[in-house]
């Protein structure tokens, strides 16, 4: 299981669903917060759906530690806010995936870590999906919910995405 710094960007559509459990379900990541993003949630709703997420291990916590990693954290602070500079000098330093939906940091972290690295809300709920854990329905109510918190997804149901094999 590899661990994955999540940005606010992410983690807040989680929280706003009420739904840090499905990225503590997904057997391929272990979601893990950076201090400097737990700081940016100022919502009193959202922190304690992050506390929750915390207390019972569907997310962990993650530090900057190395000197290489409080350089570039810097250097990205130049470009970008604390959350998505911490994840992003995590994930280059670590080898790690990166969760963001933020536009900016996307384009960073394709520079920075590489093509494929990115993990983002839709893909999330769609691996959700397909690992079993949300029914295109629930995915659909929380793609609605998110598009009223001003959250967009460029595609109308989830059921669009998933692949069906073909018969030959």
């Amino acid at each position: 299981m590899s661990e994955v710094p999540v940005d606010a960007s992410t983690l807040i559509n989680f929280l706003i669903l009420d739904r840090v459990d499905l990225l503590g379900s997904l057997t391929e990541f272990d979601f893990r917060v950076p201090v400097e993003v737990a700081g940016e949630i100022l919502d009193e709703t959202q922190r304690k759906h992050l506390d929750a997420g915390l207390a019972s291990g569907s997310l962990g916590e993650i530090r900057l530690s190395s000197p290489a990693e409080l350089a570039t954290y810097a250097r990205l602070r130049e470009r970008l806010g604390r959350g998505e500079s911490a994840s992003l000098a995590l994930a280059h330093h670590r080898g790690l995936h990166v969760a963001c939906d933020d536009g900016e940091a996307m384009r960073v972290a394709d520079e920075l870590l590489g093509p494929g690295r990115v993990l983002n809300t839709p893909g999330l709920l769609l691996l959700s999906i397909t690992e079993g854990h949300l029914s295109v329905e629930e995915a659909d109510a929380a793609k609605a919910l998110l598009e009223r918190n001003r959250f967009t997804m460029a595609f109308g149901s989830f059921m669009q995405l998933i692949v069906t094999p073909r018969k030959e």
